[in-house]
């Protein structure tokens, strides 16, 4: 019985632990850099290509802490004279005695209004490859079992076929956008006695952007609620921006703690850390999280010529 007890509370804690804040997805304390993640009609948002890294350490300190690791590339398109969004999105994160890569690809439609205003509805295909490794489960030597006993598991791979919506409302000065997530709860096995699924998800996110008396200062609070039905986590975030190049701020978080947040941006390059201070009970075991993110943008757009200038060089 012992053996049992222990077995299960292990796969609880692997399966679960992102079940704390309410969904299979991965924690993203800057969610607003990176909004296709949870929301696929964001991609192709600017009229330019942008290449964007994203690695995060979760609950440092806790032995197998989640450990997360993104990729995405997404631009814009003409096609018939309409406007769309095209990406492409790679996430892997090892947490507990699991391991998730999801490949997907994204498209969105754009309803262009005046006034750069644009509904955008997006879609998300996915194929995700789980592993879970019951090598890691180390078993007293004082508890007899039968390694036989299908309570527990054998560990093994599984790879599933996964799908996302959303749909957004973007303006120069603010946006919104709401999506649900693993559409039809894919599930997948553990091994040949044991199973799971990817429970569906829910998120609205919006923010604004208030120019101050200072043209050169802006305060771009947002809100960011994710929720399965069952548990729901809300981000509330104020940050400000100077000269269109830094920016820092401040994130609070139901039931968790707070984030700290540093940006800048030069050039094509933008760059962000955060900091989650937690506060809730899993700071007794943990030192907080780390997060960095990188953009490379590329213009789609060239800079028109000036014409000839005369030079003032001697030569």
């Amino acid at each position: 019985m012992k053996i049992r007890l222990l077995v299960l509370l292990i796969i609880f804690l692997s399966v679960g632990v992102n079940s704390i804040y309410g969904q299979w997805d991965a924690q993203v304390s800057q969610y607003w850099k990176i909004k296709n993640y949870y929301n696929p009609s964001f991609i192709g948002e600017t009229e330019s290509i942008e290449n964007v890294l994203l690695h995060r350490r979760q609950w440092v300190g806790m032995p197998k802490a989640p450990n997360t690791s993104m990729a995405s590339f997404n631009m814009p398109f003409e096609f018939f004279g309409k406007k769309h969004g095209f990406g492409f999105l790679v996430v892997n994160e090892d947490i507990g005695l699991f391991s998730n890569t999801t490949t997907a690809l994204q498209y969105a439609y754009k309803f262009k209004f005046k006034k750069n205003r644009s509904l955008n509805v997006g879609i998300q295909g996915a194929l995700a490859n789980i592993n879970f490794d019951a090598g890691q489960i180390r078993i007293p030597e004082s508890d007899y079992h039968d390694p036989a006993d299908p309570a527990i598991p054998g560990g093994g791979s599984d790879k599933t076929i996964d799908a996302s919506l959303g749909v957004s409302w973007v303006t120069p000065n603010y946006y919104i956008g709401f999506s649900a997530s693993h559409l039809w709860e894919p599930a997948f096995d553990l091994d040949e006695n044991h199973s799971s699924y990817m429970g569906r998800a829910f998120y609205l996110m919006g923010g604004y952007n208030i120019k101050l008396r200072n043209p050169l200062i802006e305060f771009q609070p947002s809100a960011f609620i994710k929720s399965d039905a069952v548990v729901t986590q809300v981000d509330v975030t104020a940050k400000i921006e100077y000269n269109k190049m830094f920016n820092g701020g401040i994130s609070w978080r139901k039931d968790d703690g707070v984030v700290f947040l540093l940006g800048v941006r030069i050039r094509n390059i933008d760059a962000g850390y955060s900091y989650d201070l937690t506060t809730s009970d899993i700071s007794t075991v943990s030192n907080g999280s780390h997060e960095l993110f990188l953009r490379y943008i590329i213009p789609l757009e060239k800079k028109k010529p000036m014409g000839a200038q005369k030079s003032v060089r001697i030569l």
